[in-house]
């Protein structure tokens, strides 16, 4: 996939923090200053396989308050607001979630083939030649049962399957139950511990023995996965509650240190008497009954799929993704494919992980998109953008270059050891005025070195004041008059015939954005490899092999801020009567940023 050039990329924190480095400086206190030397004097490598986890845009990143640091995705942790239906916007409570899974329990349903959202249908027409003065003509207009579940997409319907509702609400208990209904012709599960289910169970056996000497007649169904599930938890829980109150000290009794059961038990063990000798506690068994939850496989169904397979073909089987859909296990065939209710969905908050701030929170409401609380770098870091000196300018300097067509040669191709300059413009979010200084290597990392120099390290970026406060202003108008004067010059080698870049001097500077210049020299790729036959099969003059988008120019250049800004406290009126004696503090920042420029030519 083609880039578009030129983007900028800022680096989060937390890859320098997740290496195993540190560990070893904190066991050895000695060897520390001599390595943190070393780690300052490393330059960040956007092209390192750590750098493809820390490097985003700033528009996916958040800004910790606390930390005054930038926040990834692998820096927060996540919290449920809410849970919600996507189809019917219904919020559902966490109680109800873990009872009755994450599903929607209401009448919304996916279609089992396409996954799409499924419609209530009637089977009979709604009556016809009624007006709308009738009393009753809403409710004589509503079409009676049965009803059947339809999909839009792709015409699947209930009927399909035989399974119809005799309401129009309620589906879910519908459907539960007609899904029971053959386990209910023979008795369900829970069913089998009555007299009647003894004797049904006689009967099932039976059927059973017959079916493995004949191999004719198929096992009875034995009821749903629900059930099984629900009679097998009953039966180990009355088993671990039986061996809790026989054995106190067993893993299933209570081992609160502060419950005066503990107390009891931790004195009588401490105390002077002997210690009684206790039974062996008895071992839980596994479940041998119909009515405990067990599950006899049939040793016909392998039989009986592969000639279902011959009849109905491969169009008749269910897919891998369809039968991992499906709640049960023994589903095999489109016919067994049942209606799938439609998952929940949640809202999330999002916190910092080593201050626990809350970064981002959302309304609660499932209806509105809007967040009490949002904390993104770009209303706390300055944004960077990088735009060729020679093209044309936007309506406002701080805003980057137009996006050209992939593959074009105007601003994304670069020519090899051909001097060309760039504007680098720094846009202060904040409402206090920065000092920025910058730092990139001399020659940029990987195995195209381009030489990279920074005319102006230095330089100050004003306040993000109010906007009136730029058409008031002179500079303003010294700075459009230097605009006109670039426009109407030419270029020559990378540089304007009118206009020459100074070293040490800002290029243009607005009411929050300062624009300085940048000298790019491009390395010059091997004479062997062009941009088409980069690859693992290209090979140079060398004999080295470039890798993908090794012929994109990446300059990563280091960012410090200082600044100060009125000191703040969270203890209320204390913190407000001192902010007249605290004044203003000093605060620094600094992070990386990777610069893409474009792509040298071959």
């Amino acid at each position: 996939m083609a880039q578009v050039f030129p983007y900028t990329y800022y680096s989060c924190p937390c890859v320098e923090s997740s290496s195993t480095k540190p560990n070893a400086v904190q066991s050895a206190p000695q060897e520390a200053a001599p390595f943190l030397e070393d780690e300052e004097e490393n330059t960040f490598d956007p092209r390192s396989p750590r750098a493809n986890f820390s490097l985003y845009p700033i528009e996916h990143l958040l800004y910790c308050t606390d930390c005054h640091q930038i926040r990834c995705p692998r820096c927060m942790v996540e919290e449920v607001v809410c849970w919600y239906c996507p189809n019917c916007l219904f919020e559902v409570p966490s109680s109800t979630v873990r009872s009755d899974g994450n599903r929607c329990t209401r009448n919304c349903y996916n279609c089992p083939i396409c996954t799409s959202i499924l419609s209530i249908s009637s089977l009979e027409k709604p009556t016809e030649g009624l007006t709308p003065n009738d009393a009753a003509s809403d409710a004589a207009k509503a079409p009676g049962g049965p009803y059947f579940l339809s999909c839009p997409f792709c015409q699947w319907s209930s009927l399909e399957i035989g399974i119809q509702f005799e309401k129009h609400f309620n589906l879910t208990s519908q459907l539960q139950k007609i899904i029971r209904g053959d386990t209910h012709r023979l008795g369900s599960v829970t069913d089998l511990a009555s007299p009647r289910g003894e004797e049904m169970e006689g009967e099932i056996q039976g059927r059973a023995s017959v079916a493995s000497v004949e191999d004719t007649a198929p096992l009875p169904i034995q009821g749903d996965t629900e059930t099984l599930f629900t009679n097998l938890y009953n039966f180990y829980r009355a088993q671990l509650s039986e061996l809790s109150d026989a054995n106190p000290y067993s893993l299933s009794s209570d081992y609160s240190f502060a419950s005066p059961s503990s107390i009891t038990r931790l004195m009588n063990l401490y105390g002077s008497g002997g210690r009684t000798k206790k039974d062996r506690p008895k071992p839980i068994r596994e479940a041998a009954e119909f009515s405990e939850g067990q599950k006899v496989s049939n040793p016909l169904s392998e039989k009986e799929n592969i000639d279902r397979i011959r009849s109905v073909g491969w169009e008749g089987t269910a897919s891998v993704e369809q039968r991992l859909q499906q709640c049960r296990e023994d589903v095999g065939f489109v016919d067994e494919l049942r209606p799938l209710a439609t998952l929940l969905r949640t809202k999330k908050s999002k916190r910092c992980k080593i201050c626990r701030q809350i970064l981002s929170r959302p309304e609660s409401k499932v209806s509105t998109n809007r967040y009490k609380i949002k904390l993104l770098a770009l209303n706390n870091i300055p944004k960077i953008t990088m735009r060729s000196l020679n093209a044309q300018p936007a309506q406002h300097p701080s805003f980057p270059m137009q996006a050209t067509a992939p593959g074009s040669d105007e601003a994304s191709t670069l020519k090899p050891l051909v001097p060309t300059h760039f504007l680098l413009t720094i846009t202060n979010p904040l409402f206090d005025s920065i000092k920025v200084t910058l730092a990139t290597p001399s020659t940029t990392p990987g195995c195209v070195k381009s030489k990279v120099t920074i005319l102006c390290p230095q330089f100050d970026v004003g306040a993000n004041t109010d906007v009136w406060d730029e058409a008031l202003s002179s500079a303003t108008d010294r700075s459009s008059k230097r605009q006109s004067q670039m426009l109407s010059a030419g270029p020559d080698g990378g540089s304007l015939t009118g206009i020459q870049a100074e070293a040490g001097k800002v290029w243009e500077r607005g009411r929050n954005w300062t624009s300085i210049v940048v000298e790019v020299a491009p390395g010059s790729l091997p004479d062997s490899i062009g941009h088409v036959t980069l690859g693992d099969d290209a090979q140079g003059d060398g004999g080295a092999a470039l890798d993908e988008d090794e012929d994109v120019l990446e300059i990563p250049i280091f960012v410090r801020l200082e600044y100060e800004t009125e000191a703040g406290g969270d203890d209320g009126g204390a913190a407000h009567a001192r902010k007249e004696d605290a004044g203003k503090e000093k605060r620094e920042e600094a992070f990386w940023a990777v610069l893409g420029v474009g792509r040298i030519a071959g």
